[in-house]
């Protein structure tokens, strides 16, 4: 039991000294910008091709709307295996034979269409995973920084409106002496520890959900 909770303790806050940490939270940097970037291609080319589909170039555009879709699904499977550790597949479409063939191919594969929910989910990931990293980021630093802000005019915490969050100089919070200021920090390196193993978690189901949707990879 004892060495149980040592690990536990040891695993808890040596989680900021591991490289697959700041794997993760790169992973989740990147999650708002690339899921903001699937949906546009998503929703321009379906929405377009699905306004022309009865005139000449409607199906070619939803076609390539497909084809972008695969490609962009196996750079996330990539993109999930260097940096989640994950083996999600990564295959590229078949196009040995006809155009026919390819476009038919294309359009009634189960792995198309998985790749499509997946960019689709990635948005709303990376909306999440947004609001997750600037909420702990602005938080645990806020915390953190309360010895070299106590005396000054500078409020350690966040604002939103009328809505405050975290000791501030003023009310019933006051931190305005180095060992409340230095009570403060250890609160906030407790938060940020709780936050990195939040966010790792949440690193974490993405790389499952890219497995489940995109298929666990058959290289070892």
């Amino acid at each position: 039991m004892t060495t149980s909770l040592r690990d536990a303790a040891v695993a808890f806050v040596g989680v900021p000294a591991r490289p697959q940490t700041y794997r993760n939270l790169l992973y989740l940097v990147l999650a708002f910008p690339l899921g903001l970037g699937y949906f546009l291609v998503l929703a321009t080319g379906f929405s377009l091709g699905t306004g022309l589909a009865i005139t000449v170039v409607g199906v070619p555009i939803l076609l390539a709307t497909l084809a972008a879709a695969r490609l962009l699904a196996n750079v996330e499977a990539e993109l999930a295996n260097r940096l989640l550790g994950v083996e999600a597949a990564s295959a590229a479409l078949d196009t040995s034979d006809g155009a026919l063939a390819v476009a038919n191919r294309l359009a009634t594969e189960p792995r198309t269409w998985l790749g499509v929910v997946y960019l689709a989910g990635k948005f709303a990931f990376g909306v999440a995973a947004f609001v997750a990293l600037t909420a702990a980021l602005s938080v645990s630093a806020s915390l953190l920084a309360a010895p070299l802000t106590y005396s000054s005019s500078y409020h350690v915490g966040a604002r939103f409106g009328t809505l405050s969050v975290g000791p501030f100089e003023s009310g019933a919070l006051a931190v305005d002496a180095l060992p409340e200021a230095v009570g403060v920090a250890l609160v906030g390196a407790f938060v940020a520890l709780v936050s990195l193993h939040l966010l790792n978690g949440l690193a974490r189901a993405s790389g499952l959900a890219a497995e489940a949707l995109l298929g666990p990879s058959t290289t070892k």
